[in-house]
């Protein structure tokens, strides 16, 4: 794993290179708004550790909180395992506080509940509501999340630079042929594909949304919902969360290279099999580097990017 350089910091600032890798994973999707490591060395010193910094090549991979460690005594010494998630996971820790806000911006939203827990920026639109209620028990990213939906019809998602995106953000298409990479896997679900749902309002009736996306791909599957409380007086986007949840799996793929590469969330992958499994426009939704002493790989999750943009 020479491509690698780590560094740990002890609560104190100090730094120690990890040289001795035993196991490495790093994995990012967008799914969640963070990254998360996993390292196991032979030459961390045996405390604490408060930090991690890892560059693949030279470029900056991964920097955040250690979250777990565990010492382990074997044959070969000391093995250190750490588990550590990037700097915009304290968007799920941290608790928002109970409040209803008026005349509520989008740029005033980022500063309150989303720059304190990592967010570096922003290239969504912006916006006002006039009214919304940040509920007890909701995260800074739910939060931020449900404001989303609301004003702007979609949920967001954070890329590797911790900058707040919108579904619709394609990167650059990366194509692949057949010796390109070590397997290929593609898989169909069309179980959680809903045509029609008929959402719950406030006077106790059923009101019809279509899911055209599914109605595209000849789905016929009817659903009754009620949704949650804070969704009751937004029946459509109530019902395009419903509608996405089942069907962000219809479609997926895995491609599995040697070695360890950076790409980036959101690229767009043209893949061509040489046996009929030729596909374009798939969208690279997971990332996930391993490596140990068998070797390294890079596995790349792939979605139709029109199944999460709703």
């Amino acid at each position: 794993m020479a491509a690698l350089t780590v560094t740990a910091y002890d609560s104190t600032g100090n730094a120690y290179p990890v040289k001795q890798i035993t196991q490495f994973s790093w994995e990012f999707s967008k799914d969640r708004p963070y990254a998360v490591l996993k390292l196991s060395a032979l030459d961390l010193p045996a405390y604490w550790i408060h930090r991690l910094e890892v560059y693949l090549q030279g470029e900056s991979l991964f920097s955040g909180r250690m979250d777990t460690e565990v010492w382990e005594q074997t044959a070969s010494g000391i093995q250190t395992t750490l588990t550590a998630r990037s700097q915009t996971a304290s968007l799920v820790d941290n608790e928002a506080a109970p409040v209803v806000y008026q005349n509520y911006s989008l740029a005033q939203l980022l500063y309150d509940h989303g720059y304190p827990y990592g967010l570096s920026g922003s290239a969504l639109s912006g916006g006002t509501l006039s009214q919304i209620t940040c509920a007890k028990g909701m995260s800074h990213w739910e939060f931020l999340q449900f404001y989303c939906r609301l004003l702007l019809g979609y949920l967001p998602w954070v890329d590797e630079d911790r900058v707040l995106q919108s579904p619709s953000t394609a990167g650059e298409t990366i194509s692949f042929s057949q010796g390109d990479y070590q397997s290929f896997t593609l898989s169909l679900d069309r179980t959680g594909l809903i045509a029609r749902l008929y959402v719950l309002d406030q006077t106790d009736q059923y009101r019809l949304v279509q899911n055209r996306f599914a109605q595209s791909l000849l789905a016929e599957k009817t659903e009754y919902y009620a949704p949650p409380g804070r969704w009751s007086q937004n029946l459509t986007q109530a019902a395009g969360n419903y509608f996405r949840q089942g069907q962000l799996d219809y479609l997926t793929g895995k491609l599995v290279l040697d070695g360890l590469h950076r790409y980036r969330l959101g690229q767009r992958v043209n893949l061509s099999a040489g046996t009929g499994l030729d596909y374009a426009g798939l969208e690279l939704s997971g990332i996930r580097l391993v490596g140990d002493s068998s070797g390294c790989s890079t596995t790349l999750a792939l979605t139709d990017p029109g199944a999460g943009n709703i």
